[in-house]
């Protein structure tokens, strides 16, 4: 199995599909989420290079019970970068996988050739979301996998609650099969609360796109407009109906905003590859 070695002993898991010369894109999912949180969309992205990993405490990578940060979590991406041979590649983090992609951006941006932040916040000093999922979240050791999710479920979606429930049903059977690690989660949590990009965005210099539903009750929009109102250039998509996993909401609005993206950015890379 394709594991690297973090920097401080962790085993990280990763996987690539697509060509080996293809445009190269890197995937970074949310709290608690193993890479199968991709898989909808793996079908649409076949002419990249496309690299998924495990963040540490989820899936087949380590679980370490010990403070995770941020910043750790993107060097874990490097490594997995490092061990595929992608020099950059076009980054897109969801959620917690937004902070851990800004943190690469702004550590690494040599490694980054565009940004795509899906609902993202810019860390512990931002706009709030619901009480309610907050508590959930700190309480969820306490929970089945089932009745986490069910708890769960009002404050992540949007017009899938009532448009497309089956689509929530295999979200909540994905989920369940991925065994989330309780330790694991709350290691990714504490290090979101201790972390924020606020003092930094200003100073990232790299090609940016935010989506964000505007329906989201776990990181709600005035986030993402927070985000794209810092970083210089940034463009912002608001996805209407959607809620916080807008890519089960409106998957077809989220599917042509980052082919779109991805298609105008790897352009303009490869032309300013070749001047």
């Amino acid at each position: 199995m394709p594991y690297t070695e973090a920097a401080d002993g962790a085993r990280i898991y990763y996987r690539t599909n697509g060509p080996t010369r293809a445009e190269p894109l890197v995937l970074i999912m949310g709290l608690g989420w193993d890479m199968t949180g991709w898989q909808l969309l793996m079908p649409y992205l076949g002419e990249f290079r496309v690299l998924r990993l495990d963040n540490r405490g989820t899936g087949r990578s380590d679980k370490p019970d010990r403070p995770y940060s941020i910043r750790q979590m993107a060097l874990d991406v490097i490594r997995c970068m490092n061990a595929t041979g992608i020099d950059s590649a076009h980054i897109y983090g969801a959620s917690l996988g937004s902070m851990i992609a800004q943190e690469v951006a702004l550590n690494y941006p040599a490694r980054v050739r565009s940004l795509v932040l899906g609902c993202p916040s810019p860390g512990a000093i931002a706009f709030p979301g619901s009480p309610g999922i907050l508590r959930m979240l700190l309480n969820r050791e306490e929970l089945s996998p089932e009745e986490s999710f069910m708890r769960a479920t009002p404050f992540l979606y949007g017009r899938a609650l009532t448009e497309r429930p089956e689509a929530i049903e295999e979200v909540m059977r994905r989920r369940i099969a991925s065994r989330a690690d309780p330790v694991g989660m709350r290691r990714q949590l504490e290090a979101v609360l201790r972390w924020s990009s606020l003092r930094w965005l200003r100073g990232l210099r790299v090609p940016t796109m935010v989506m964000h539903g505007d329906k989201d009750r776990l990181i709600p929009l005035s986030n993402g407009r927070l985000i794209a109102a810092l970083v210089p250039g940034a463009r912002l998509n608001i996805i209407k109906g959607a809620g916080h996993v807008y890519g089960t909401d409106a998957p077809e609005e989220h599917l042509e905003l980052l082919l779109d993206w991805l298609a105008e950015q790897s352009g303009a890379h490869k032309l300013a590859a070749s001047a």
